[in-house]
């Protein structure tokens, strides 16, 4: 994804076999592969995007 300048990745996953660990693990799985900024979401949380101009 850096080839592509991607600057922020949101994980988003329904399965939860990981429980409390998910978004840990998740982080963590990302950023060792993805210099950019991570969200990995809580179920229900809103994320508003803000086009800079």
């Amino acid at each position: 994804m850096n080839e592509l300048s991607v600057k922020n990745l949101i994980l988003y996953h329904t399965e939860e076999s990981h429980g409390i660990d998910r978004k840990r693990l998740y982080l963590e799985e990302a950023q060792s592969v993805f210099n950019g900024n991570v969200i990995v979401p809580d179920d229900l949380e809103e994320i508003q995007f803000v086009k800079k101009r």
